[in-house]
């Protein structure tokens, strides 16, 4: 939760950045400033100030007085970014599983089933925000906010492909049981497990998602 005092650019950074996950402004899709100003009742201001920063992580693409782009996503952009995920994440799960509390767990453990139940649901959208919850709260466990940073912005538009493309249910298991394994390593503390399991979670959703992408 942002402090109330927190810049009007930087709140509407982060719910830009929210609803494109959620779909709002799909990739592919140009917006304008008068369009964002207007549906998110500030000044154009805030918006530019908004918008340079997510270009600045690679979540839209400016146009001169014509506002942004949201990028089309690829197989190969899918491909990179959780290769990266999978090294950034791996390395934050080791640290964590060092560093976690007996509440941060219990906070981990009710995340988890937050996920699980929207699963249960078939809510793509809410176990799509579910999922990015957990692992936001994994990675920071680990108390390495540069990063964390370096995650946040480009995962933004895999999670908008994941949820647009939904999650099959073999993958669904999957996710639970690989979930499952790392907060046992947390609990354990069990810093080389963790960092196994994550990055073996890490690459069954890169391989998951690219057989959604590529054509058959």
């Amino acid at each position: 939760m942002q402090a109330i005092n927190t810049p009007t650019y930087m709140r509407l950074r982060e719910q830009l950045r929210a609803d494109i996950v959620d779909g709002l402004w799909p990739l592919g899709s140009h917006v304008t400033l008068a369009q964002l100003a207007k549906h998110y009742e500030v000044s154009q201001n805030p918006v530019r100030e908004a918008l340079l920063q997510l270009q600045g992580e690679g979540v839209v693409a400016m146009r001169m007085n014509r506002g942004a782009v949201i990028p089309q996503v690829d197989a190969r952009y899918v491909d990179n970014l959780y290769r990266v995920r999978g090294a950034i994440q791996s390395m934050l799960a080791r640290e964590a599983a060092q560093k976690v509390t007996a509440a941060q767990l219990e906070q981990l453990v009710q995340l988890e089933r937050e996920r699980l139940d929207a699963a249960s649901r078939s809510d793509v959208a809410l176990c799509v925000a579910a999922n990015r919850d957990f692992h936001r709260y994994v990675d920071g466990i680990a108390e390495n906010p540069l990063a964390v940073e370096m995650l946040e912005g480009r995962s933004a538009l895999v999670d908008a492909v994941r949820r647009s493309r939904g999650y099959g249910q073999e993958r669904l298991d999957l996710v639970a049981q690989q979930h499952a394994s790392l907060i046992d390593a947390f609990a354990r503390q069990d810093g080389e497990r963790a960092a196994r399991t994550s990055h073996e979670h890490t690459e069954s959703s890169r391989l998951d998602l690219l057989s959604m992408l590529r054509p058959t």
